[in-house]
């Protein structure tokens, strides 16, 4: 017998007095892995409130961003491009495409290849999305100094890299 996950997502539950306790961090408040990852939680929950009026996600945003700056981009450029597996890659392709965002063609220059472009929906929901983004963007840096926010992105495209 096959197990299956409730297509949908979980009911939230009101606050009981364990989720009301503050757990002590101790050594783990210096570990920089550590704040990444709680400052990476609080900006994609940020993301997914924000984008929910358009139902994107930030997968589905980056390809739809970048399929707008490089019309007729291969899937295959794109998960490269993202650090990501073909199968996921297809995935968020499949969804875009599902949701008329984007089309797919077969490549003049070799038919084994998907060439991948906006619609006109899509390039409504990219526009849509970079107001949103640009909003979030602000949730994000309105805490720092200018300079502060350059060194930011210094520091972390250096993990990156």
């Amino acid at each position: 017998m096959l197990n299956r996950v409730a297509a949908t997502s979980p009911v939230r539950k009101a606050p009981t007095e364990d989720t009301k306790v503050k757990v002590k961090q101790n050594d783990m408040d210096g570990l920089a892995g550590y704040q990444l990852r709680l400052a990476y939680v609080a900006i994609s929950r940020h993301f997914a409130t924000a984008m929910a009026p358009i139902d994107l996600t930030q997968k589905q945003t980056g390809v739809l961003w970048l399929i707008g700056s490089n019309a007729g981009v291969s899937q295959i450029a794109l998960a490269t491009e993202l650090g990501m597996d073909r199968a996921s890659m297809m995935a968020i392709v499949d969804r875009l495409e599902d949701r008329k965002l984007i089309l797919r063609e077969r490549s003049r220059q070799d038919g084994r290849r998907q060439e991948l472009y906006l619609t006109p929906k899509g390039r409504k929901v990219l526009a849509q999305s970079k107001t949103i983004l640009a909003a979030h963007e602000r949730w994000i840096t309105d805490r720092f100094s200018d300079e502060e926010v350059e060194t930011l992105l210094s520091l972390l495209k250096r993990i990156e890299r």
